[in-house]
């Protein structure tokens, strides 16, 4: 029989964090769209300026692709600036304890490492969701707060923590495949 709870105590490393950045800004909150579509509608403008032969046509379409394929690159060159500044801020150099988790019958508690606050409770019925994501579980407790889950660091394998998900999350609220 499954234990009651299992706790958890959660180490967070800069490619643990990098991962989990990427998935919920580009990946959930699908943020690539209007990079993509900025790019797209820049590169048919520059194709139809071009078609259309008249004098300057080459230099505009070639002006219009580079802002088309440059401000996209930028924006995803600024994304990962931050995500490298917000790494050293919190001194995700190594493995650092973050929070201890404790996933119990009901609800989730979680419980901060780092400095002291109150202990987060947080049924399960209240998640937002829980996302499985290679190499990790994100629980989140809201669209803006989520809690890493790597694989690895629980006693449970990565199979068995999804079906004790599947068995305690309201129906919906699991999301991606079972490893």
């Amino acid at each position: 029989m499954r234990e009651r709870t299992v706790t958890v105590h959660v180490k967070i490393n800069a490619a643990i964090f990098r991962r989990f950045a990427l998935f919920d800004t580009f990946r959930l909150k699908r943020r690539w769209v209007s990079p993509a579509v900025f790019c797209a509608v820049f590169m048919a403008f520059s194709f139809l300026c071009m078609a259309s032969g008249r004098e300057q046509a080459g230099l505009i379409g070639t002006i219009l692709q580079i802002v088309g394929i440059g401000l996209p690159v930028c924006y995803v060159l600024s994304f990962m600036v931050q995500v490298h500044d917000q790494c050293r801020r919190l001194g995700l150099r190594a493995l650092r304890p973050a929070y201890t988790l404790n996933l119990g019958e009901k609800e989730l508690r979680v419980i901060n490492d780092i400095q002291k606050e109150p202990e987060v409770i947080l049924p399960y019925a209240s998640l937002h969701g829980v996302w499985r994501a290679s190499g990790a579980y994100y629980l989140y407790a809201a669209p803006a707060r989520a809690f890493i889950l790597p694989d690895g660091q629980c006693a449970l394998s990565p199979a068995e923590l999804y079906d004790l998900f599947a068995e305690r999350l309201p129906k919906g609220a699991l999301h991606g495949r079972r490893p």
